[in-house]
């Protein structure tokens, strides 16, 4: 991630983040010097890499800034990457939102080569997804909420 290196002889040190773009460290340093995402304007396809960003650097108002953002942008042929973006850059609220869409829109998405390749793909477990055993806890637990709330 970071590699400090001296230049030609010059005692100024200078450290390199090469895993991130350029726009993308500029957009965090905006969210460091104004406190906050009030101010940001975060273009769509750039927000899975902030996300990524947000958590390299555990940035955690950030990262849910960009879950929400990308809760609510959402579609059928970007659920799939999302998610497992979500999974990776360990942010947890986007992922179950993810796997509350893939059950809302299952027909539709059994439709495509990415989701079921996820879902009954090998590199899933390799990459240490269970995207099964998430939609079947995830459906357990709005089958369990209905239940009680009808109860009340």
């Amino acid at each position: 991630m970071t590699n400090k290196s001296e230049q030609d002889g010059d005692s100024s040190k200078t450290i390199e983040i090469s895993d991130i773009k350029y726009h993308i460290f500029q957009m965090l340093m905006q969210y460091l010097y104004y406190g906050g995402t009030e101010s940001m304007e975060i273009p769509t396809a750039d927000i899975l890499q902030l996300l990524s960003a947000a958590n390299l650097f555990q940035l955690d108002a950030l990262q849910r800034h960009c879950e929400i953002l990308c809760s609510q942008t959402l579609s059928v042929e970007s659920a799939v990457n999302t998610y497992k973006y979500a999974k990776i850059h360990n942010a947890p609220e986007l992922a179950l939102f993810c796997e509350g869409f893939f059950l809302k829109h299952m027909k539709a998405l059994l439709e495509q080569d990415a989701f079921r390749q996820l879902i009954y793909g090998r590199s899933s477990k390799v990459q240490g997804l269970d995207p099964l055993q998430d939609l079947q806890s995830t459906l357990a637990e709005r089958v369990h909420s209905v239940y009680v709330t009808s109860r009340v």
